[in-house]
């Protein structure tokens, strides 16, 4: 006959399962963050293209987004609210962001950068 083995936490106290599951939970949340920080570091060395001196990104207003080409030539990205018009001197070259996405730099409606992503048909 078979003996079935008790699991970890069958073995432990009940007053000590909260702490272990923070343990066991802590260093996932801690990568999930550092995850999250390197993401928005793709923006730091961004500058407006008609203004190098000033950067695109103040720590949290450049995201991915969606995007698409209007009829007048210019581009038109989603800030989560409207569909805002793309000035042209502010866009930075196709996939500036090199993971294939449009990404928009913008704080309540004003746009500091824009890239397109890549093109899909």
């Amino acid at each position: 006959m078979k003996r079935a083995v008790p699991s970890p936490a069958a073995l432990l106290p009940a007053a000590l399962l909260p702490g272990v599951r923070l343990v066991v939970l802590l260093p996932a949340l801690l990568v999930v963050a550092a995850a999250g920080a390197r993401g928005h570091d793709i923006y730091h060395q961004w500058r407006k293209p008609d203004n190098p001196a000033v950067s695109c990104c103040d720590n949290g207003d450049c995201r991915p987004t969606r995007a698409f080409l209007g009829n007048d030539g210019l581009w038109r990205a989603w800030n989560g609210h409207d569909w805002l018009t793309v000035p042209r001197e502010i866009t930075l070259p196709t996939d500036y962001g090199h993971d294939g996405r449009s990404h928009l730099c913008e704080r309540e409606g004003y746009i500091y950068c824009f890239t397109p992503g890549q093109v899909r048909g």
